[in-house]
């Protein structure tokens, strides 16, 4: 695959010009109604300030006019795969500013960098950033308002109402005994479906093309029958003809409605009947399952682990860029956000005719979902012009695919069991790297995939993740390893995460690491719009794959050498020390502590010291600020028993910090006792590693957490220290004692001063005999 050539411009241009014609922009130059000219501008008058400032004769690739007055509104930049981006940019800046357009948009075939003339400020719609080309309504709203646009305000009203109605719903369909989550989740969904299908049918009509449900079945047909003719005509007529339309691939309606009273079935449709959901300014349609998700059900983590940020799902896909033709798999699809987004991508570029629409609806997007939500991917994926037919619900590790799928793109669960894993010539019963394994698999040599991974994925040192790294690095070409901010994916979770976008097939020569600190949201709880950002630099050093302040890239033997590790932070500014070793190699063991549950009194109060974090502000814990009862002893195993001679280490949030066990104790979860093997396991051994694990640099092994760093036990044994010899390591401990006792002295010698100083005031300035 390595030898083929690479698309030129003429292959971007090719694709803008399908594009440009499904947003509604006439492309034909020889027709009086064109608005967009190629390689030239519209007049005289422009050619002659473009050539005034260009005297060589260069032309902007596109001009986009308005079809109203033909006033210059932006310019396009067409580059071929590998262009640095941020030129292009400017280049069309330079151009735009001869003939007044405000808007530059600059593509390769695949990213689209967007800018506003002025100040090169981004675009952003609703607080998301604009990565693709816009038609020409969306366009004139930003030109006459500026850079950033807010949806219009009967869009803003139509989804705060839609909230609204969504929780007056989840009231009533609790009064109908539904459970929380999933069940009313996807019964809710029947309604939403059928609104939104009525409306969509609708605009067909108003095209002149062919509905695809007849008007009998749809909302209008039953909207204002009484309520228990609405439930009998829902149940006996258009539920039927949905099962029999769209259930051929698998259960996606229920023959029957779960609400059985009828009254209540009457408000939901008479509140959904004020509402009209399909707003061509908006994404209101997009919308609508996802606010309904976030707002209206405590999900926690029954619905929330299906839920990716969209502009994270957008980055994804614009990366891979799956293009017509591509078999486009999600093994955990959860309500369809990758596969939707993914067929819109690859819709937008591809000529519609009959025969590439049968492909996109029927042979493009795969997806397997374990859960009931798979019923509500399938509606999504029929909402957004079918492609449903593919969607299973089933365990996907239970179906090892091989080489089935030219593109793959996913956020799986994580830290879920599995019980597969032999499928995949692994044994571990955690299945984050079993995942990754299918996804590997699955894809086809030559295909593109684009991964969600939890950090563990890509520093864990059980043989597992170790096997997957190695194929990864050894039998596919790594792109980029994107490192996420902990609070991507609040309120639902803040597991620090990183994406993988690779190629199946060849070897990595390099990885280019990329870390997003900002992603254009702030907030844990409700995250909103930030002005920080880093993905636009991302994706202008996409191409190229240039060093940055937050970019940097490392080849296959920096890689290779140290069990296929891809943690970012492992490798961000990480100094190799003379002479060292792993605590792994030092300790047979660490001993983690527990906390018995502290709602129960019964488990405190009595003689057994129990350490935390305070207590190790001593050389020796001699005593505990806690104590166990007897009761809260035989919660704690034997094992968890430290005996007094012990090095105990703090690791987590704070790291490093040591004491020596005095007395035989217990301790928190956030501290460990280093189980030394016999050789290693000398006073001399252990007061050195007393004075020298507090000052260690821990952040090329710890793991990102909400609040800071942290280690776990997988983490604790690859802490690298330096270890010279015996001799050595003695100067090391002479020299740390001598300088703390210099310090004391410096500390004596301060405070006495301050002691003088404040004599002298009270004595000379304020007049204190």
């Amino acid at each position: 695959m390595d030898n083929l050539t690479r698309p030129l411009e003429s292959a971007t241009r090719t694709k803008i010009n399908r594009i440009l014609k499904n947003l509604g922009w006439n492309i034909d130059e020889f027709s009086k109604d064109c608005n967009v000219f190629t390689e030239r501008v519209r007049t005289k008058e422009e050619k002659a300030k473009i050539t005034q400032r260009f005297p060589k004769g260069r032309f902007p690739d596109y001009v986009l006019y308005s079809s109203l007055d033909l006033k210059p509104l932006a310019i396009i930049e067409a580059k071929r795969i590998g262009i640095k981006l941020d030129k292009a940019i400017k280049q069309a800046i330079d151009y735009a500013e001869c003939i007044d357009a405000k808007v530059v948009f600059a593509v390769d075939g695949g990213i689209v960098e967007v800018r506003w003339v002025e100040e090169e400020r981004l675009l952003k719609l609703d607080g998301q950033l604009v990565t693709e080309l816009l038609p020409e309504k969306t366009l004139l709203r930003f030109i006459n308002t500026g850079n950033e646009l807010s949806s219009p305000q009967k869009v803003t009203k139509t989804k705060e109402d839609l909230i609204r109605i969504f929780a007056r719903a989840n009231d009533l369909l609790r009064q109908e005994g539904m459970r929380e989550g999933i069940e009313r989740f996807t019964e809710f969904s029947n309604f939403l479906f059928l609104k939104l299908i009525d409306e969509i049918e609708a605009t067909r009509e108003s095209k002149g093309e062919p509905r695809r449900i007849e008007a009998r079945y749809s909302w209008s047909a039953f909207c204002d029958k009484e309520p228990q003719d609405m439930l009998d005509y829902i149940n006996d007529t258009v539920l039927p003809k949905l099962v029999d339309k769209y259930n051929h691939s698998g259960d996606v309606f229920s023959s029957k409605l779960i609400i059985k009273n009828a009254n209540i079935l009457k408000q939901i449709v008479d509140e959904l009947s004020k509402l009209t959901l399909l707003d061509v300014d908006s994404d209101v349609k997009g919308d609508a399952f996802e606010y309904f998700l976030k707002n209206s059900v405590t999900v926690g983590n029954d619905l929330g682990e299906y839920y990716t940020p969209r502009h994270i799902v957008k980055l994804m896909v614009d990366l891979v860029n799956p293009k017509y033709g591509d078999k486009v798999y999600d093994p955990c699809c959860g309500t369809g956000g990758f596969l939707i987004e993914a067929f819109r991508h690859i819709k937008q570029a591809c000529n519609p005719t009959k025969n590439t629409l049968k492909v996109l609806e029927n042979d493009t997007i795969f997806g397997g979902e374990l859960t009931g939500t798979a019923k509500i991917a399938k509606m999504n994926m029929i909402l957004a012009g079918d492609g449903h037919t593919h969607i299973i619900q089933q365990d996907s590790l239970q179906n090892r695919k091989d080489n089935d799928y030219d593109t793959i793109l996913t956020n799986f669960p994580f830290s879920q069991k599995t019980e597969f894993s032999h499928l995949y010539g692994l044994s571990a019963k955690q299945a984050n790297p079993v995942f990754v394994k299918h996804a590997l698999d699955a894809l086809r040599p030559g295909g593109w995939a684009g991964i969600v991974v939890p950090d563990s994925i890509l520093f864990a040192k059980d043989i597992d993740y170790v096997k997957v790294r190695r194929q990864l690095v050894e039998e596919c070409q790594i792109e980029a390893i994107i490192q996420l901010s902990v609070h991507t994916f609040s309120p639902y979770t803040k597991q620090p995460t990183s994406i993988i976008i690779f190629k199946k097939g060849g070897k990595t020569k390099n990885v280019w690491f990329f870390e997003v600190n900002n992603d254009g949201f702030i907030g844990t709880t409700k995250r909103r719009p930030f002005e920080k950002n880093d993905l636009p630099l991302l994706r202008s050093l996409w191409n190229d794959k240039s060093d940055s302040n937050l970019s940097f890239t490392l080849n296959y033997d920096d890689i290779k050498k140290d069990t296929y590790k891809l943690f970012l932070n492992h490798y961000k500014a990480y100094e190799k020390v003379k002479s060292s070793i792993e605590l792994g190699e030092l300790c047979d063991d660490f001993i983690i502590g527990h906390t018995p549950s502290k709602t129960n009194d019964d488990f405190y109060g009595g003689p057994y010291l129990w350490a935390n974090i305070s207590d190790m502000g001593n050389k020796y814990i001699t005593d505990t600020q806690i104590k166990l009862s007897e009761l809260g002893f035989s919660k704690m195993t034997e094992r968890r028993l430290i005996k007094s001679g012990s090095l105990l280490m703090s690791f987590k949030l704070t790291i490093g910090k040591t004491a020596f066990v005095a007395k035989d104790l217990f301790t928190n979860e956030a501290i460990c006792a280093l189980k030394l093997k016999d050789k290693y396991n000398t006073d001399e051994i252990k007061e050195y590693l007393y004075h020298v694990l507090p000052v260690i640099n821990y952040k090329p092994f710890a793991q990102r957490a909400a609040k800071g760093l942290t280690l776990n036990k997988d983490l604790i044994p690859t802490v690298e220290i330096p270890f010279p010899n015996k001799n050595e390591r003695e100067k090391v401990i002479q020299k740390k004692l001598e300088l703390m006792e210099e310090k004391e002295k410096l500390q004596k010698t301060m405070e006495d001063n301050l002691a003088k100083f404040d004599r002298l005031i009270k004595s000379e300035i304020l007049g204190y005999k």
